[in-house]
């Protein structure tokens, strides 16, 4: 299904070399998301070349920022992007898929145990909710439809200090201010922008966690979504 000399091609632009089983492990995994697909409504992207780019080649657009051996955590994993492609290209990273729907964080399991993607693990919960995940990881992502000031508020409180929170966006958006980002312990460190082979382009914006998150944060979902900190 995916086109292996793109994805190897592209994948090199971000500074990451996959061998050969690598590429036989996501193209498995491609066909394994199509195949379940009728059953999970996991993608609405079915053609190849666009699953090649819009979900495996920019998954890895995030690799450039991974230290070795860190820890990742991927919030509103959905089918598994980024983590299973991250998973999957950096098997030094231990990586983290967190989604709400139960449904798609046992697809993302079985597909790891399908594939020997041992570093790559899940947990069933809102990020809002994860007490016990509070600044326990180097790196979060999240590529979700979400604004960035609603993102940075559910994924930085996650972050450790001296961590990065790494946002996916197909466009510029408002980012929060200082002020609101410091309530959440963080700063924008840069944004990174990149176009995918059919020349679409894309931003991450990255945020630094210089300190605790105030206690007072994360709020529920539905004051966040109301009175998002801009």
């Amino acid at each position: 299904m995916v086109d292996k000399i793109l994805l190897a091609g592209s994948a090199e632009n971000f500074g990451v070399s996959l061998s050969e089983r690598q590429l036989d492990v996501l193209d498995g995994f491609s066909e394994y998301v199509t195949e379940q697909n009728k059953s999970f409504n996991l993608t609405s992207i079915t053609d190849p070349t666009a699953f090649t780019e819009k979900h495996l080649i920019d998954s890895l657009a995030c690799v450039r920022f991974l230290k070795h051996g860190i820890s990742l955590c991927d919030v509103g994993a959905g089918a598994g992007f980024p983590s299973f492609p991250v998973a999957a290209a950096r098997p030094d990273v231990s990586v983290t898929a967190m989604d709400s729907t139960a449904k798609k964080t046992a697809f993302i399991a079985k597909a790891a145990l399908k594939f020997g993607i041992s570093n790559l693990s899940v947990i069933t919960a809102r990020a809002e909710e994860c007490v016990h995940e509070r600044e326990s990881f180097d790196v979060v992502t999240a590529r979700a439809v979400a604004s960035l000031p609603v993102l940075a508020e559910l994924c930085l409180p996650l972050v450790k200090q001296g961590g990065i929170f790494i946002a996916f966006k197909t466009r510029n958006e408002s980012v929060p201010s200082a002020g609101s980002l410091s309530l959440l312990g963080g700063s924008l460190k840069e944004t990174f922008a990149y176009s995918l082979p059919s020349g679409d382009g894309r931003l991450l914006f990255v945020f630094e966690k210089t300190s605790p998150t105030d206690s007072e944060y994360p709020r529920n979902y539905g004051k966040i979504k109301k009175s998002p900190l801009y």
